[in-house]
């Protein structure tokens, strides 16, 4: 209590003059950077502790009856207690940049262009990190690193960068700030048609290739089977005719044959599942009945080995692909459609990932009561992701990323995902804030929050604009064939504003549960959970206000990203040591505490969850019950899940 009361009494003068408050989440900060530059190992949060604990401790006993302290002092105390707890490297690490700071503030008189030299600084400082990549690797990471400190000189606002820096929220991709660019998007190819199979793989395969250079997150690739059902059966009534032709003309039989009437009724087919007694008074004898069933035969086997063969080329560009600017990550979804063409394109997909893994790419599986091929897909152990339509009140124009449903309702009033844009997201770590108060405080709890929502939703904002300033000029291929949702209405020579209006804003949130466990001091799963459930209904409220006032969609959903997650779990450690509730890898999610539970009572607060945010049940389930899971789950409502075998 005494350092508490001390340290929040205290007031830090900066080198300006300038007097502020003291924020000993700088200390633990700046004692961890110096760790990071020095050692490989980055898990180090129990040094930094040791060493900010002790810096903490100096300074409440040494200015205990003083007003203020100089940011100087501040430094000169964490480099005698680096040297105290016997890391002298480290000390030497934290001493020389103290200096090169000093020299760069000397050298630039403007406040940007001193940050702005950080990115040098870094870049030799990170040297080491690099010696294995390739020149073309090296030049990237160089690129990124000036791309993301020029960001946060000039284009992001100093309280978002802290607030970053900090660990009370995280920002995504800052390295793809200063490029303006989009995070993911549902692309809607259905106005993309060729003439064959392999054309049309080569499409899908070129507009994805294209998305990566121009947005730095996933895509989804939305109803894949409705994508190729024209194109095969166009394919197949072309080369099933010319094929009839060509065995009844060797055989004797084309002058005995309506070839006219034959082609007209073949190329009216509406199906691969052709009934041969329609065309029985064309046909005539048995002979010319016997030909056409083997001809169809051979060419329905050709087209199912060609889609095979490219539906596995896609697969395989998609998932070894390295994308040197965007994520790797790609999802593929499938419609609700039962028609034969539908259900042969699944099979057959279904097929080629029982005989490989594919760690890049999702399948995305929408499904009306009829669940053929998701045993045998979900035992390929590939990714697996249920939409259960029925469930959703929801048609085929309901889709997600690998998080996240998306289904906003866009600015014209239309409820549809197809070309639907993620702008960016802002993570707020959850943790932090519940580690800081005590359910008797609630309501400053309730009141901080509140805070971290309006600064993150001003931080999406400020990105927003930027990416909203861009021409459609300014992108070559994204805009282009109406993939992304009303692109129709965008003229050369115009901002995308218009277009962007329609996106995504995501405010997600890491630590959800353990601020409830730090909250209420127990480990109750259920009180937990509920306390988490009353906080996602006051933030949910907050982000529909913004929605309703600002004519934009901002969402909320719950922070899936393991590496985000352990990087904000890292900076709390440097702050409140290991204790019980941080004794962990990374933050834990929602599913980890549900998968805890008997299947009534997981699926009962599942549903909760999704009806308060865009939130995607993982599950984990043994081989022999992955039926069993998927009914109960349809059963219980739930309308999304992901899937995992043991």
């Amino acid at each position: 209590m005494k350092e508490k009361e001390v340290l929040e009494n205290l007031v830090v003068v900066k080198r300006s003059g300038q007097r502020v408050s003291f924020n000993s989440v700088k200390i633990a900060i700046a004692i961890k950077q110096a760790f990071d530059s020095f050692e490989e190992d980055t898990n180090n949060e129990k040094k930094v502790n040791k060493v900010y604990n002790q810096v903490l401790n100096y300074i409440t006993t040494v200015y205990e009856n003083r007003k203020t302290i100089n940011v100087e002092d501040i430094q000169d105390i964490i480099e005698d207690n680096l040297k105290k707890c016997g890391y002298p490297e480290v000390y030497k690490r934290f001493n020389e940049y103290r200096l090169q700071r000093a020299a760069s503030r000397e050298a630039f008189s403007i406040k940007e262009q001193h940050k702005f030299v950080k990115a040098i600084e870094k870049i030799g400082l990170n040297a080491k990190n690099y010696q294995e990549n390739t020149p073309i690797d090296l030049l990237l990471n160089f690129g990124k690193t000036i791309s993301q400190e020029f960001a946060r000189a000039y284009l992001i606002e100093s309280k978002y960068n802290r607030a970053h820096e900090e660990g009370r929220i995280f920002i995504e991709d800052i390295k793809s700030y200063a490029l303006k660019t989009t995070a993911s998007s549902i692309i809607d190819l259905s106005n993309i048609e060729s003439e064959d199979i392999t054309t049309q793989t080569l499409m899908i395969i070129n507009t994805i290739e294209h998305f990566k250079e121009e947005q730095y997150m996933e895509q989804t690739i939305m109803n894949l089977d409705n994508l190729y059902e024209n194109i095969m059966l166009k394919e197949f009534k072309k080369e099933f005719y010319s094929n009839l032709e060509m065995f009844f003309k060797i055989v004797g039989l084309e002058n005995f044959i309506d070839s006219t009437k034959l082609k007209e009724k073949i190329m009216e087919e509406k199906t691969l599942a052709i009934n041969i007694k329609d065309y029985q008074d064309i046909l005539l004898n048995k002979y010319s009945e016997e030909i056409f069933n083997e001809v169809y035969k051979i060419v329905f086997e050709k087209i199912k080995e060609k889609l095979t063969k490219n539906l596995e080329k896609l697969l395989d560009k998609l998932d070894s692909k390295i994308y040197k600017i965007s994520n790797n990550k790609i999802n593929i979804s499938f419609s609700a459609t039962i028609s034969y063409e539908s259900n042969l394109i699944k099979e057959i997909f279904t097929k080629i990932l029982s005989n490989k893994v594919y760690k890049n790419i999702t399948t995305i599986i929408k499904v009306n009561n009829n669940f053929n091929y998701l045993e045998e897909l979900i035992n390929s152990k590939n990714d697996v992701i249920i939409i259960y339509l029925n469930n959703n009140e929801y048609s085929d124009e309901i889709d997600c990323l690998s998080d996240e449903l998306v289904l906003n309702e866009n600015i014209n009033g239309e409820n549809t995902a197809r070309g639907k844009i993620k702008l960016s997201t802002i993570t707020i770590n959850l943790a932090r804030l519940g580690l800081k108060y005590s359910i008797d405080q609630i309501e400053d709890f309730y009141k901080e929050l509140e805070e971290t929502l309006e600064l993150s939703k001003n931080a999406l904002l400020q990105r927003y604009e930027l990416q909203a300033s861009l021409y459609k000029e300014n992108y070559k291929y994204i805009f282009e064939n109406s993939m992304l949702y009303d692109t129709k209405r965008l003229e050369d020579n115009k901002r995308v504003r218009k277009v962007l209006r329609n996106g995504i804003l995501n405010i997600s949130f890491s630590g959800l549960l353990e601020a409830c466990e730090a909250l209420i001091k127990n480990d109750n799963n259920i009180k937990i959970m509920d306390l988490s459930l009353e906080i996602i209904k006051f933030m949910q409220k907050k982000i529909n206000d913004y929605t309703n006032e600002l004519k934009l969609n901002f969402e909320l959903s719950e922070e899936n990203n393991n590496l985000i997650n352990k990087k904000l779990l890292g900076l709390d450690k440097t702050m409140y040591g290991n204790i019980d509730i941080l004794k962990k890898d990374s933050y834990s999610t929602i599913s980890s505490y549900l998968n805890k539970l008997d299947d009534n009572l997981k699926y009962k607060y599942a549903l909760k969850y999704q009806n308060l945010c865009q939130y995607n049940l993982n599950i984990i389930i043994n081989k022999s019950k992955v039926l069993e899971e998927i009914y109960l789950a349809n059963k219980s409502k739930i309308k999304i899940i992901r899937v995992m075998i043991k």
